[in-house]
């Protein structure tokens, strides 16, 4: 089956969640989609992610994108559950200005805070929008893949680039490009190609 979405939103609780969890999705849709980014959390509040907007811009730059493709907002990271009032007016505003036919978010068994309000916020309010949930490498530990979308290694190399711009996160264990690698052949084989991306499917509307 084969179904065609027009306009595709992407959400991330903060900076390079979306790229992590679906940067080769994007890379794969960029030239026939009309794609909107959504950051809620510019994780401004550590001195180490001083530079990391301007590393979100380029990353986007990287998967086919321009930084007016996004829409970045100015939460408190890790204090999602009590702005769940602030999510939902950005959620909505986002949902009446951009209408897409589908959106991507975190995976509702992620155990990172952010992650599952935010997973729980978009399906309370996309109810007539198809939602697909990504994961992340570190979080998503009870993650139960239903749906593959195939990547060329194109699509692949695009994502590692665009991950490697965020020199500010170089520490983190799982910005290594082989272990970024690893889950995209990881999810191909799961499903009989080369590479891929898995998710999660929340709610379908064909």
């Amino acid at each position: 089956m084969s179904i065609t979405f027009k306009k595709l939103l992407f959400i991330g609780p903060h900076p390079d969640d979306v790229e992590m969890g679906c940067g080769g999705t994007i890379s794969k849709y960029c030239q026939s989609t009309d794609i909107t980014y959504l950051i809620l959390s510019p994780c401004l509040e550590d001195p180490k992610n001083k530079t990391i907007l301007d590393e979100a811009r380029k990353a986007v730059g990287c998967l086919g994108l321009s930084p007016e493709n996004m829409v970045i907002e100015n939460l408190a990271r890790r204090t999602f559950y009590e702005q769940r009032r602030e999510i939902r007016d950005i959620l909505i505003s986002t949902r009446d200005e951009y209408k897409p036919d589908m959106v991507f978010c975190p995976s509702l068994t992620d155990i990172h805070q952010d992650h599952s309000v935010t997973a729980e916020e978009t399906l309370r309010l996309f109810r007539d929008i198809g939602v697909i949930a990504y994961e992340n490498p570190r979080s998503s530990i009870h993650f139960g893949p239903n749906l593959y979308i195939e990547l060329t290694e194109e699509n692949m190399k695009n994502k590692i680039k665009a991950l490697m711009c965020y020199k500010s996160q170089y520490d983190r264990y799982y910005f290594k490009p082989k272990v970024i690698r690893s889950f995209i052949l990881m999810r191909g084989s799961q499903c009989g190609v080369d590479y891929a991306e898995a998710f999660e499917v929340l709610r379908m509307k064909a």
